[in-house]
């Protein structure tokens, strides 16, 4: 998918959702097909398109422990029974793994944007 594309299906779709990572993040989660919580307990997600440095300072907010995440990207058509709760205006989360099999995955890789 282009960026193009995937700004589509955000604005007509409302359970799509982009999950910001790296690149080894995004092959563990394709690998293990499980979208993990972090040490928080929370899977975080958006539907705002972002660059790489954009991702880093709005969603990782710039921290040097977050460096290259936003290089890749998973978006995903969520089940519209998975409990979802907005955190702020751009940011989302979900509190438990999200099973990537239960749901439709439309992009996995290099961040387009």
């Amino acid at each position: 998918m282009t960026g193009d594309e995937i700004l589509q299906a955000i604005l007509s779709e409302h359970y799509v959702y982009l999950h910001y990572t790296d690149e080894q993040g995004l092959s563990g989660i394709l690998h293990e097909g499980v979208l993990r919580p972090d040490h928080k307990g929370v899977v975080y997600l958006t539907q705002e398109p972002m660059t790489q440095a954009e991702a880093h300072t709005n969603l990782f907010i710039g921290a040097t422990t977050h460096g290259g995440r936003g290089s890749h990207i998973l978006v995903l058509r969520l089940d519209s029974g998975l409990p979802i709760r907005r955190l702020t205006n751009y940011e989302f989360s979900v509190d438990q793994n999200i099973k990537i099999h239960q749901h439709e995955v439309l992009y996995a890789g290099p961040n387009p944007f």
